[in-house]
C-alpha cells in the first residue's frame, strides 16, 4: 500500500510539473539584462506627433454692447495646443519570457517634443461669447522627457526574429519630463519658465517586419503640470495674472528599428524551430 501510495504521489507530481517543463522548452532565452543595451538590433528611433490638452486660468477683460469695456473678470477654460512634433530614441530590454514568442520587457526612451499655444488671452463678451483680442498672446512649449515603463511584447521584435512578420505591445509607466514654456509675443520682461513633471502613461503599438521592423505607437500621459504662471498683468495682452497648465498629452509615433535587419532566422519556411533546436516544426 505504501508503494502504491508513493507511486500515486509521484505520478501526480509528474503530471503537475510536465506543463512547466514543456513551457520551459519553448521560452525565449533571456540574456543578462545589460547585454541588451549593447544589442543594436533592439534600438529604435521614432517621429512623434503630439496633441496637448491644457487649462487657462486668469484675469481677462469683459466687453458689452458696441465693444464697450465693462471691467475685468476671471476665467478658467480648457484649451488645446496646436499639434506639435518631436522625436525619440530608445531600447527595449526583455527580462522575463512568457511563452514561445512573447516577453515582458523594460523600455526606456529619450524624447523631445515641441508644441504651441495660441490665443491664450481670449476675452469675453457679456453674452459669454469669445472675443479675439487685437494683441494675441501665444506661447511655445519644449518638452524633454525620458519615458520609462514595462511592456508586454509579442511577435518579431519581442524575440528578434525575421520569421514572424507582425508584432504588438501593450504597457505603461512614467514620464519624467522638463518643459520649457515661453511667450512668443515681443515681451522681453517675461522669461521662459521651466517646470518638472512626473506623469503616468499607457501605450499600445503594432508593427510589421518588411526587411526592417516598422511600428506605430499611441501613447497617452495623464496628470497636470503647470507650464507658466505670470504672477502679474502682461500688458497689453492680459489685464492680470494668468496660469497655463498642461493636463495630458496624446503622442502618436512612427517607429523604425534601423538595425532590425540583423534579426535572426531567415524566414517562416525554415525546417527547424530555433526556439527549440531539438525539434522540427509541425
Amino acid at each position: 500500500m505504501k508503494l502504491f501510495k508513493s507511486l500515486k504521489i509521484w505520478i501526480v507530481a509528474v503530471l503537475l510539473c510536465s506543463p512547466l517543463f514543456s513551457l520551459a522548452q519553448y521560452k525565449f532565452e533571456i540574456k543578462p539584462f545589460f547585454s541588451y543595451f549593447r544589442d543594436i538590433r533592439r534600438w529604435e528611433i521614432a517621429a512623434n506627433y503630439i496633441t496637448t490638452q491644457g487649462t487657462f486660468n486668469g484675469v481677462i477683460p469683459m466687453y458689452g454692447v458696441n465693444n464697450l469695456y465693462l471691467g475685468d473678470t476671471t476665467l478658467k477654460r480648457g484649451i488645446m495646443a496646436s499639434p506639435g512634433f518631436g522625436g525619440s530614441i530608445g531600447v527595449t530590454v526583455p527580462f522575463a519570457a512568457t511563452g514561445h514568442i512573447s516577453v515582458w520587457a523594460f523600455t526606456i526612451h529619450a524624447m523631445v517634443n515641441q508644441y504651441k499655444w495660441t490665443d491664450l488671452n481670449v476675452a469675453k463678451n457679456i453674452d459669454n461669447t469669445a472675443k479675439i483680442p487685437t494683441s494675441r498672446l501665444n506661447a511655445s512649449s519644449l518638452q524633454l522627457g525620458i519615458p520609462v515603463g514595462i511592456d508586454y511584447k509579442i511577435g518579431c521584435d519581442a524575440i528578434a526574429t525575421k520569421r514572424l512578420k507582425f508584432c504588438a505591445a501593450f504597457g505603461g509607466g512614467f514620464l519624467p519630463h522638463l518643459t520649457f514654456t515661453s511667450l512668443d509675443s515681443a515681451i522681453n520682461s517675461i522669461p521662459p519658465e521651466a517646470n518638472i513633471g512626473f506623469n503616468p502613461y499607457v501605450k499600445a503599438e503594432v508593427g510589421i517586419f518588411v526587411g526592417w521592423c516598422v511600428k506605430v505607437r499611441a501613447m497617452y500621459t495623464m496628470g497636470n503640470v503647470e507650464l507658466m504662471n505670470s504672477g502679474a498683468a502682461v500688458n497689453p495682452y492680459t489685464d492680470g495674472p494668468f496660469k497655463l497648465t498642461a493636463n495630458g498629452h496624446a503622442i502618436f509615433s512612427l517607429i523604425l528599428m534601423p538595425f532590425s535587419h540583423r534579426f535572426g532566422e531567415s524566414s517562416w519556411y525554415n525546417d527547424y524551430d530555433s526556439y527549440n533546436w531539438n525539434e522540427k516544426l509541425n
